[in-house]
């Protein structure tokens, strides 16, 4: 699931930004508690999907600070903050 959410964050269509962002802070409000920021980590390691990672932080500050916290952790660790 954590890829996908990556994948589905990387480059949205204006069309579908929307509705990916709708669904994207559904799943986060249900699987929160769930997600593993392990493998999102890694894919930052990898030096990939900075984008997302950034797109996803930000809809995790309005859903949950302890999420966002750590999504920002990863960010500052292993990545650059897009504004």
């Amino acid at each position: 699931m954590e890829l996908a959410i990556l994948e589905s964050l990387y480059n949205p269509s204006v069309i579908n930004k929307a509705y990916i962002d709708a669904s994207v802070t559904r799943i986060l409000r249900k699987h929160k508690k769930y997600l593993n920021t392990k493998i999102r980590e890694d894919t930052l390691k990898k030096n990939k999907h900075h984008s997302s990672i950034n797109r996803l932080y930000k809809l995790a500050l309005s859903i949950d600070p302890t999420l966002s916290d750590t999504l920002k952790n990863i960010i500052k660790k292993y990545s650059y903050f897009i504004n």
